[in-house]
């Protein structure tokens, strides 16, 4: 039976199971047990339980219907599917597990797809201008140039929304938090409130999720009412759109990005959009660990999602 490993953060082995999060826990279990049906054994293990010297992972977690979550010890998987979070230190480890570990996504492909800067200069026709700062300094200097209301700051390697600032652009300085020495992204606002062409009426992001070059589901996502940000884990709701209902304008943008990246094969990627007041399109970040979590109305994407992830764990 092929064996695959889902590499994750930080984790503390001496918890009682994997997860802090109901929904996690049901997530991935429907997952493995689906996958175990189709003869792939999973496992699960933080980047920090690898044996350097040996070379198998020390410590990882296996699921199955009978047992539930069990411990597994020396594990040494045929690949990895990476699900770390972006920073230099994870990226230097993974570096090195890469050595004697296929993974996927190919790590050259999460370094391109994380960085924000990197996407703006290859994306610049769908992308707003943005300015690379490390400082209050270099902020103030920035706001200068911005021509909107708003200021949107981000960090320049994170993903879902973490500490993203959305600032009145007279307040931003006195009222950002900015880390010296951690570089950002500093953007034009968006204002998508008058929602997707043909498909909604709100303020929001439209996300699609590829896999192999081929759109595997799509849907919209709306903030709650006191936020700008509409990722889940920031507290957004979400509508599953049908992939033949995704607008026209997408098109372009999505079939540059499949040849941009064809030289990686397979890539799991998504790209989340926002439509302005004159309803263009604006890529909003690109995402290389697209989420694997089954959120209310997700239930039917999900199992779509985990299917076309076995297709490709069969072939490697």
């Amino acid at each position: 039976m092929k064996k695959v490993l889902i590499l994750f953060g930080k984790s503390n082995w001496k918890r009682k199971n994997p997860f802090q999060k109901k929904i996690a826990r049901q997530s991935y279990e429907r997952m493995y047990s689906l996958c175990e049906d189709n003869g792939i054994k999973m496992y699960r293990a933080s980047y920090e339980w690898y044996d350097y010297k040996k070379k198998v992972f020390k410590f990882a977690w296996a699921f199955d219907r009978k047992r539930g979550w069990a411990r597994s010890y020396r594990c040494s998987p045929d690949f990895i599917y990476d699900k770390t979070p972006s920073s230099a230190e994870v990226y230097y480890k993974k570096e090195v597990i890469s050595k004697n570990f296929r993974f996927i996504n190919n790590l050259l492909f999460t370094q391109l797809i994380d960085n924000k800067l990197t996407i703006s200069l290859l994306f610049k026709e769908w992308t707003k201008k943005s300015w690379l700062i490390s400082s209050k300094s270099d902020l103030e200097n920035t706001i200068l140039k911005i021509k909107t209301r708003m200021v949107v700051i981000k960090p320049l390697d994170e993903s879902e929304g973490k500490d993203v600032q959305i600032l009145k652009a007279e307040s931003a300085i006195s009222k950002s938090k900015i880390r010296v020495g951690k570089n950002y992204i500093v953007q034009e606002f968006i204002d998508s409130s008058r929602g997707v062409p043909g498909l909604n009426k709100n303020t929001h992001d439209l996300r699609v999720v590829i896999v192999d070059n081929k759109i595997i589901y799509s849907h919209i996502r709306e903030p709650r009412k006191d936020s700008y940000l509409s990722n889940l884990s920031q507290g957004g709701t979400l509508t599953a759109i049908p992939t033949e209902n995704i607008p026209k304008s997408l098109c372009p943008i999505i079939s540059f990005a499949n040849h941009l990246f064809r030289t990686f094969n397979p890539c799991v990627y998504s790209i989340d959009f926002m439509f302005d007041r004159h309803n263009r399109p604006w890529i909003v970040e690109l995402n290389s660990m697209p989420g694997l979590l089954i959120h209310p109305g997700k239930e039917l994407l999900m199992q779509k999602m985990y299917e076309e992830l076995i297709k490709i764990f069969k072939k490697l």
